[in-house]
């Protein structure tokens, strides 16, 4: 991890596309690419960071419509406050969050899971895959943050979201 963030710090050091071009320098896209992956890496860090705190409120942090703290958040509001420790600002909508970043067809942990009823084109519920069928989500029926299996949905449509 310290070898991490010391190479992370030494590449933000190194100039951007744009920087490099004003300076009359040539850019390196190995250098760009690695910083890219870095940056990338540090996110996901963070993510997981949140998502372990997230996880650490189930049963603590009360079901608030149109909450996106810690002290009370709606489904989507979670999963915003999450991703916003990451340094990624999504918007408090399980139905606009559905139509961000990649659709994937298998989820892998930290991905926004969003639901829909039957035969309906608005999303609206949204959660964080956790694996092994579980998620993590504000559940206004229990009033709560809860981890629950994703079969709790089976009568709805599932669309998993990759951000990061």
């Amino acid at each position: 991890m310290k070898k991490l963030i010391i190479t992370l710090l030494c590449l933000m050091a190194v100039n951007t596309p744009a920087e490099a071009a004003s300076n009359h320098k040539p850019v390196d896209s190995y250098t760009v690419n690695m910083k890219q992956q870095l940056i990338a890496e540090s996110n996901r860090i963070k993510l997981n960071k949140a998502i372990s705190t997230a996880i650490s409120r189930t049963q603590k942090t009360p079901y608030v419509f149109s909450g996106s703290t810690p002290a009370g958040w709606d489904c989507s509001g979670m999963v915003r406050w999450i991703y916003e420790q990451a340094g990624i600002t999504l918007p408090h909508s399980a139905d606009d969050q559905a139509h961000l970043g990649v659709r994937v067809s298998q989820p892998a942990y930290g991905d926004i899971i969003v639901f829909a009823y039957r035969g309906q084109q608005e999303f609206y519920h949204a959660a964080i895959y956790l694996g092994q069928g579980l998620i993590l989500n504000a559940n206004r029926e229990y009033n709560t943050t809860v981890i629950e299996p994703l079969t709790n949905f089976k009568h709805s449509q599932v669309r998993y979201v990759r951000i990061i």
